[in-house]
């Protein structure tokens, strides 16, 4: 496989964290129902927001060509987020 494909395969996976992160929030919402706070989900929007902006700077460098540092992106993305998980919102 070339650099390319690595490069798309990143974007994906950032993109699928957003989605996720995202999903989290209305299965909290359904899960505590009217109880449900804005505390509650703001580790979850912190996450999506990290992923968002690492989703959107692998794009640009990939845009570029720079596709070595697009798929590099991709992964400290996930390391990232899995460090912000255990910090946060625990294992």
């Amino acid at each position: 496989m070339t650099r390319e494909p690595w490069a798309q395969i990143g974007i994906t996976i950032e993109f699928l964290i957003v989605v996720r992160t995202l999903g989290e929030f209305f299965r909290l919402r359904h899960m505590f129902g009217s109880n449900f706070s804005t505390a509650e989900a703001t580790p979850y929007i912190g996450g999506a927001l990290i992923a968002a902006c690492a989703c959107w700077a692998g794009v640009i460098f990939y845009f570029f060509r720079r596709y070595t540092v697009s798929a590099w992106i991709g992964l400290a993305t996930v390391v990232v987020l899995l460090l912000y998980k255990i910090a946060l919102i625990g294992w």
